[in-house]
């Protein structure tokens, strides 16, 4: 654990050396305040000018908010990763006692626990909807989990950070999950169900309960076990 530690902290000073991803970190607080603001204010215009509300929507705003955060998290864990291994540094740590599991927690699980909590914060201070605490905390447990997926996915295929950065484009296909649920009609959402955001979307929805929570969490741990090994060989 105290060498994972001591990754962590490396990380860390490359990220603030790093203006892309630096500007990464605040990046969910500044797209909770406009969503907070902005959403509201464009509905009131919409309500007077064409009797048209976006207050059906409004979980839905909440729910980006709520996987945007650790995909933000993903992208800067896999681009340090892909900077570390075109430098050659990754190598190197795999001959030291950092090698395996604890490269991957210091590079993926610790970025994705700071993830969950800044996930729980923004949604609590930025929701536009009510949510309660346990749809928060639910939600932003099995969002947290898809950004290490997606984190490792990310390395798992790019060859290069140039690589990296076009796959992170492509990564909000994960999103089509939870826009499927308000869009697509029933049974025919359920092609999305492999998707772990169908599932926050299905208890944004419908409330939090151990059907939809359970079927989330067990898609985020098929891909995350689905990536691992590639990931571990990649890096």
């Amino acid at each position: 654990m105290k060498n994972t530690v001591k990754l962590f902290q490396i990380g860390i000073r490359q990220i603030t050396r790093d203006g892309m991803l630096l500007v990464l970190l605040p990046a969910p607080f500044l797209a909770g305040l406009v969503f907070k603001f902005v959403i509201p204010f464009a509905n009131q215009i919409l309500e007077d000018k064409l009797s048209f509300s976006l207050m059906p929507w409004y979980k839905l705003v909440d729910a980006l908010l709520i996987c945007l955060t650790p995909m933000l998290m993903a992208m800067v864990s896999a681009f340090l990763l892909l900077e570390e291994r075109d430098e050659g540094i990754g190598a190197f740590y795999q001959i030291t006692p950092s090698e395996g599991y604890a490269y991957l927690m210091a590079r993926i699980g610790f970025p994705m626990v700071y993830s969950l909590l800044v996930t729980g914060l923004a949604a609590i201070v930025f929701n536009i909807s009510g949510l309660t605490i346990d749809m928060i905390t639910c939600n932003s447990f099995i969002s947290a989990l898809t950004g290490s997926a997606l984190a490792m996915m990310i390395v798992s295929i790019a060859g290069n950070r140039v690589e990296g950065l076009a796959l992170s484009k492509l990564a909000g296909i994960i999103l089509l999950g939870l826009v499927s649920v308000w869009f697509i009609p029933s049974p025919y959402a359920l092609f999305a169900a492999f998707l772990p955001s169908f599932w926050i979307g299905k208890m944004m929805i419908e409330g939090v309960s151990l059907f939809p929570f359970i079927m989330g969490l067990l898609f985020c741990l098929l891909w995350i076990a689905f990536f691992s090994r590639k990931f571990l060989k990649r890096i």
